[in-house]
């Protein structure tokens, strides 16, 4: 099992639950929103407080999505690098982003696996991911 399916199965196993939202509130982490013009949410820390900020302009399928991937951020980053932030238009995908949306995909597909006959599109939509996200599922 590589670190980021260890990652996860380990947040799961210990809050009892792959949702983004209740996972939040387990970790101790506050989540808000706020009607950003491109950034899709964002992740800080303040003395010790830990802020995850939604874009409330966005559908809930995709804030959910958009959280689990800043909790990503927050479970593989180092402490103090400072914040993250998901944009729109991202053209470089960098380590850490690559690992928040790895982290993303498994903890949303948790237990889940495509049906032998469903396109990977028909199994993303299924599981509320976009279907660019699901070439980040490592298939068993």
């Amino acid at each position: 099992m590589d670190y980021i399916k260890q990652s996860v199965q380990q947040l799961i196993n210990k809050h009892e639950t792959k949702d983004p939202y209740r996972l939040a509130r387990a970790m101790g982490i506050d989540v808000d929103e706020f009607p950003f013009r491109r950034i899709k949410g964002l992740i800080f820390e303040i003395a010790g407080n830990i802020t995850i900020v939604l874009n409330s302009k966005l559908p809930e399928w995709l804030k959910r999505v958009v959280l689990a991937h800043e909790l990503g951020h927050r479970q593989l980053s180092p402490r103090g690098m400072g914040y993250f932030f998901m944009a729109e238009n991202t053209f470089m995908e960098s380590r850490a982003e690559y690992e928040a949306n790895r982290f993303t995909v498994e903890l949303l597909t948790w237990g889940e696996e495509p049906e032998s006959d469903e396109s990977l599109e028909h199994f993303a939509a299924r599981v509320g991911l976009p279907k660019e996200m699901i070439r980040y599922k490592v298939i068993k």
